[in-house]
């Protein structure tokens, strides 16, 4: 029999997809066991028992040797925790998916001398990865190409596509037609679990320079708690938009079916669920993403015409994301061709095509 550990980062980008992973997993009859191995900002979003909570942090966060001191004793404590746990679980399979919170897991198995299976959801190869890339058997990739990969090590590359909740995987399987916008463009705008802090100062400025005459829109917004009333404010004294502000939402699926366009950051998770809706989505990578990952997620995407892409610090930034809105509004073709263009890069069958290469018997000694 076959025991299993993923290992994840805490957020929700990091843990929705390994969910969906480890869900499918534990429905096969040959699995005996299995395990996830995350922080402790997964408590927000699991409810499963079947977790271990380490502490790990990225030595990039903060400046300053304190820092990096405390991030160094969290791999080492951690690290001496994970021997003790893989010792004691006996993981046939140990998945990696990036993130700081791997590293603990991934030194415990090279110590161990266990194999072990690294998972990229990003275009670029994450330094984790890229540090465990030599000792791993596959990196499986959410992209068919991504950046900072070795020649060396492209034998070990394998394209599997993104992973994504269950929820947005069933609700594809009945929103797949194109949806043809009415006299309202619907806009949704979202900022990952926790919110974007620059679209809640941003985009409430754009909105009001579009003039309600040659526009009608209609806004749902997610907003971090602290924003939420002078946002709110804002709005009800300066736009005359039908405006709808949220916090986190776990059925979010709904709201992105019932939009016509989406504006969001352009983490991996974020836009692979998006497309997987076959959504148009304005991406505005956040700048200070590890090797300016978000923007070469968005930018595939953008060049395959499937997306905008907006620099927040631009300094017509306003007027282009105006510009997007009204040419939107004024064709429907607009929206219709980028539809299409998602639903060609679309491989639904991700989930299947991952559990098929870390249950391959080859390059796994200890099976």
């Amino acid at each position: 029999m076959t025991k299993i550990l993923l290992s994840t980062g805490g957020t929700g980008g990091h843990i929705f997809p390994m969910l969906s992973l480890y869900r499918r997993i534990k429905e096969l009859k040959r699995i005996e066991d299995i395990k996830i191995i995350t922080d402790e900002r997964a408590k927000n979003f699991l409810s499963t028992n079947n977790i271990e909570i380490i502490r790990s942090d990225s030595p990039y966060r903060k400046r300053g040797i304190i820092h990096i001191i405390k991030t160094l004793l969290y791999i080492f404590i951690s690290s001496l925790k994970c021997i003790f746990f893989l010792v004691s679980f006996k993981p046939t399979i140990i998945v990696g998916s990036g993130g700081y919170v791997s590293v603990p897991v991934l030194l415990a198995a090279l110590i161990l001398r266990k194999n072990f299976i690294l998972y990229e959801t990003n275009s670029v190869l994450g330094r984790v990865n890229r540090l465990f890339l030599p000792y791993c058997n596959k990196l499986l990739s959410g992209y068919p190409e991504i950046k900072k990969l070795p020649k060396k090590y492209e034998k070990k590359f394998f394209h599997v596509g993104q992973l994504v909740r269950n929820e947005f995987l069933e609700t594809s399987k009945t929103s797949n037609s194109i949806k043809q916008k009415d006299k309202v463009l619907n806009i949704l705008i979202l900022g990952g679990s926790q919110g974007a802090k620059v679209f809640g100062e941003k985009l409430p400025r754009c909105f009001k320079a579009l003039d309600p005459s040659k526009i009608q829109l209609s806004i749902k917004q997610q907003v971090i708690k602290e924003q939420l009333a002078k946002i709110n404010d804002f709005y009800k004294n300066n736009i005359q938009f039908k405006i709808s502000l949220f916090e986190f939402k776990k059925n979010i699926h709904d709201y992105i079916v019932k939009s016509d366009v989406v504006i969001c950051r352009s983490g991996s998770s974020t836009i692979a669920e998006l497309s997987i809706l076959n959504k148009p989505f304005v991406a505005i990578p956040l700048p200070s993403s590890m090797d300016n990952h978000q923007y070469f997620n968005a930018k595939y995407y953008y060049d395959k015409n499937c997306c905008w892409l907006l620099d927040e610090n631009s300094e017509d930034f306003e007027y282009k994301m105006n510009n997007i809105l009204q040419d939107i509004y004024n064709s429907d073709a607009i929206l219709t061709n980028k539809q299409n263009n998602l639903i060609k890069l679309n491989k639904k069958n991700a989930i299947d095509i991952f559990i098929k290469h870390i249950l391959d018997e080859d390059g796994f000694a200890d099976k």
